[in-house]
């Protein structure tokens, strides 16, 4: 039997059936998402819940009793009618009566999946024997649990992949998205361009985007798909295993992907109920364990090599093998260097000059990144020192901060005291995160946010849009740079949907008071087309390649 208390049973979002529906459309973006055994539950109250990733339901109890559930589809459905919003309450819409599992009936994750595969639904709340929700199991969950990917090795996307997959193009109204979905019954709807009569798959509108623009009263009449889709997609070719699909849904944290064939053409969706079908509990039931085995004696493998890596790399940072490179920020308006990204580079004995896209995921794996993050920010703070007691103005300084550091419960407290080490004004440093992290731990992540903003650090969103964060993370954190990654910016005077997006994110900056900077500029052509449409600021090689510090500080002097 495989062990019921695992991290699959997450404490459940609750709200009565007189809940007005706009307070539960808040708690649904908004509720707390972190898995908790349930033997920890005796008879939890009614609560709201503490801000962190956005649920997909929420559980209406009565008289302690579940008697419905609130999904994103519910709230699609609702999007596209007439009804007095503020008027309504959850009883209104919510999706009565509900698949359970009682908890006595839980004696093994594979009851859960077959009842899950059997009724085809995402939400399976386990009650107590008197009808109480004590936990929510979900179908990823689950999926994460079983390690599906096991098992799907051999199996490719196009056996499973749904053909039909109702799409639209850019233009189109949220609340025409909404109506479509809510009559089909589906969780999304493709984006398309038509490029001579090859429909061209561009971004994607989910059941959890209407949702999110509902909580931040976002007019669904006048907003259209192109000002707020995710893209760019992530897509898969018919001939990929379906291990594939499970990595790429746990790596990017998504429930769905989309298939395009060799001229990137739209041929189909492949979703976490497509995986969920695929094979019978029975079947993975029988070889768990001897795969299990043999992915023991792999994670020992990698631990040893790591180990082995680790140690190389350990040695380095003891020996102070690396060095900073200063990319150059520059505004287009007043012509003057107004800061820089700090770029590491290691200088290895043995290998020479080492790339970062090797050294810097292996320290991520083995923990380095913190004492690596450490020292790079204490040598930015020396330089910047250095440059005050030269007699030459500072300018402010990007640091780029891991997901391994932004997750400590401490960053914060160890950024500020490096700085008042040093004698740092805060205003020269900036903190650079990249979107992915901030969906891992809303909490911690909102938690740090708030610190260093109070002590006046600036906070970049690195490489904005090429993630799966949502509008709702735009309102909960206090972000003062959007930096436009490059993939958007390289021949942006050319690319019509590279320009479409990069346009939509100066708007929405300059709407939100975001500063916001282009980076990977490399021709004059793409620097005219940025400052053209509002983006005042740049980095990239058309202004300079990342500097050694003596470089970099001539720069400074030259102005």
């Amino acid at each position: 039997m495989v062990d019921v208390n695992q991290s699959i049973i997450f404490s459940p979002c609750i709200v009565s059936p007189a809940t007005p529906l706009a307070e539960a459309i808040m708690l649904m973006t908004q509720a707390k998402g972190n898995h908790c055994p349930v033997m920890l539950y005796e008879e939890p109250e009614v609560v709201s819940p503490v801000k962190s990733q956005p649920t997909s339901c929420i559980l209406v109890v009565e008289n302690e009793s579940l008697v419905g559930i609130l999904t994103e589809r519910d709230l699609v459905k609702l999007a596209v009618k007439t009804t007095a919003f503020e008027k309504t309450t959850v009883r209104d819409v919510m999706t009565s009566p509900v698949v359970t599992l009682f908890y006595g009936e839980f004696s093994d994750l594979f009851i859960a999946y077959n009842l899950m595969r059997r009724h085809r639904i995402r939400h399976l709340p386990i009650l107590n024997d008197r009808g109480y929700p004590l936990g929510l199991v979900t179908l990823s969950s689950l999926r994460q649990t079983l390690n599906l990917g096991y098992f799907l090795r051999f199996r490719q996307v196009n056996e499973i992949m749904t053909h039909h997959v109702v799409w639209a193009f850019p233009n189109t109204p949220i609340v025409e998205l909404a109506q479509i979905m809510s009559v089909h019954g589906i969780s999304c709807i493709v984006l398309v361009e038509d490029r001579g009569g090859i429909l061209i798959p561009v971004g994607i509108i989910t059941e959890r985007d209407i949702v999110q623009f509902q909580a931040i009263a976002l007019d669904l009449q006048k907003l259209t798909a192109e000002q707020v889709m995710s893209t760019p997609l992530f897509c898969l070719k018919p001939e990929d295993t379906l291990a594939t699909v499970h990595q790429k849904m746990e790596e990017l944290r998504i429930r769905r992907l989309v298939v395009t064939g060799k001229q990137g053409e739209l041929l189909g969706l492949v979703t976490e109920s497509n995986l969920s079908q695929v094979l019978d509990p029975i079947e993975i039931y029988g070889i768990l364990e001897i795969l299990q085995h043999r992915v023991t004696q792999l994670e020992a493998e990698k631990a040893y090599l790591l180990q082995k890596q680790g140690i190389e790399l350990h040695e380095a940072i003891e020996k102070n093998q690396f060095e900073l490179y200063y990319q150059p920020q520059l505004n287009l308006t007043t012509q003057k260097i107004i800061g820089a990204e700090a770029l590491i580079r290691w200088h290895s004995p043995e290998r020479g000059l080492v790339s970062p896209a090797e050294f810097i995921p292996l320290a991520e794996n083995t923990g380095l990144i913190i004492p690596l993050g450490q020292w790079i920010l204490e040598s930015v703070c020396q330089q910047i020192i250095a440059w005050e007691k030269s007699g030459l103005n500072p300018v402010q300084i990007s640091v780029n901060v891991s997901s391994k550091q932004f997750h400590q419960a401490n960053l914060a407290e160890e950024i500020l005291a490096t700085l008042k080490k040093y004698q740092v004004k805060h205003q020269w440093i900036k903190l650079e995160l990249t979107e992915s992290l901030l969906v891992q731990n809303i909490d911690i992540a909102l938690e740090q946010f708030n610190i260093l903003k109070a002590a006046g650090i600036k906070i970049a969103i690195d490489d904005f849009g090429t993630g799966y964060a949502s509008l709702g993370y735009l309102q909960h954190f206090p972000f003062d740079t959007l930096k436009i990654d490059r993939c958007f910016v390289q021949n942006i005077h050319q690319n019509a949907k590279s320009a479409a997006i990069a346009t939509a994110i100066i708007r929405m900056a300059q709407q939100l008071n975001f500063e916001v900077i282009a980076e990977g500029v490399e021709t004059a052509a793409e620097r005219d087309f940025l400052y053209q449409h509002g983006c005042e600021l740049i980095q990239g090689y058309l202004i300079s390649r990342p500097l050694p510090v003596t470089e970099f500080t001539n720069l400074l002097i030259s102005g």
